[in-house]
């Protein structure tokens, strides 16, 4: 049987990735589950605010509210010094007239409102009010950022930092392993895996990326308390039959990895995406195991040696 059609039952469509490239491209998804491509045109972040704002880091989003919120105040101080410190009732003579413009602009943005210092005349008090206002608004768009950065599901499942090519069962077959970092509980976890590799058309020197699905002994599991090692044998019928890992390297073979699972904790369906590539593939060596029982009969689970490797003897 043609070695292509061997293959056949393997091939898939493209997934959304690109099938034909002018020059030799970067892996298609970065380790973080990112897509390794720059987009032109799309929305600005201006226009995007909101996901902008949900999407930034942690300390990035921190350090935006309480920027947001000392150039609101020295914005309200500002005005409340051009009005006239003397419309502002109760400042402390010996105190200087901005700082404490800023510690009444504060107070009323917060809406605490001490009341030893108060607006006195209309116009100031109209500012007053106003500032008030704003800082009603400010705080519960804050606080709407604030519940849907933390009510997004998501996922803390590690991979293993290497996938190895390695004797199972009297033939050789390709392993990764994955684990959920969190106590949180992952059930009904299903793993779609594809397989892409390129080769260069001869003819119009053109780069084709083809996609294959790669079956696994086990691609779901109800219960995923452990860590789990994900086998593909490589049998006549594998797109990975007789390659070597120079081989596997020249064909700039990308695993693409879609975990899905429901998470009690959220009582939703939680995705992952992963890959790997380039350095990432090894061979002649075989993952340990980093799970055992202690001696009251408990299984001890050491998160931390997932990706650790011995060489075969």
């Amino acid at each position: 049987m043609d070695k292509q059609r061997k293959f056949k039952q393997y091939e898939s469509q493209d997934p959304g990735l690109g099938t034909a490239y002018q020059k030799s491209v970067k892996r298609i998804l970065n380790e973080d589950g990112s897509y390794n491509i720059k987009r032109i045109g799309t929305i600005r972040m201006l226009k995007d605010f909101y996901k902008y704002l949900v999407d930034l880091n942690a300390w990035k989003f921190g350090f935006f509210l309480v920027g947001s919120f000392l150039v609101a105040n020295l914005f309200f101080a500002g005005i409340y010094c051009l009005i006239g410190t003397e419309h502002l009732h109760g400042i402390n003579p010996n105190q200087n007239e901005f700082v404490a413009a800023y510690y009444f602009s504060a107070q009323t943005f917060t809406t605490v409102g001490y009341g030893a210092i108060a607006p006195v005349g209309n116009l100031t008090s109209f500012v007053a009010a106003m500032e008030a206002f704003v800082g009603l608004i400010a705080f519960a768009i804050a606080t709407g950022l604030i519940y849907g950065r933390f009510s997004r599901p998501s996922t803390k499942i590690a991979f293993s930092h290497n996938v190895i090519i390695t004797p199972h069962k009297d033939q050789m077959a390709l392993m990764f392993k994955i684990v959920n970092q969190r106590n949180s509980v992952l059930l009904n976890t299903k793993v779609h895996v594809n397989l892409s590799l390129v080769d260069e058309d001869s003819e119009s020197a053109i780069l084709k990326r083809q996609y294959y699905t790669i079956p696994l002994e086990v691609d779901f599991v109800r219960y995923f308390p452990l860590t789990w090692t994900l086998v593909h044998v490589i049998n006549e019928d594998s797109p990975l039959y007789n390659l070597t890992l120079t081989e596997i390297k020249g064909k700039l073979a990308e695993l693409l990895i879609i975990i899905e699972a429901f998470d009690e904790t959220y009582s939703q369906t939680v995705i992952r995406k992963y890959s790997y590539a380039e350095h990432q593939w090894a061979t002649g060596v075989k993952f340990k195991k980093n799970f055992s029982a202690d001696d009251t009969g408990t299984i001890i689970l050491n998160i931390n040696e997932i990706s650790d490797l011995e060489v075969l003897s």
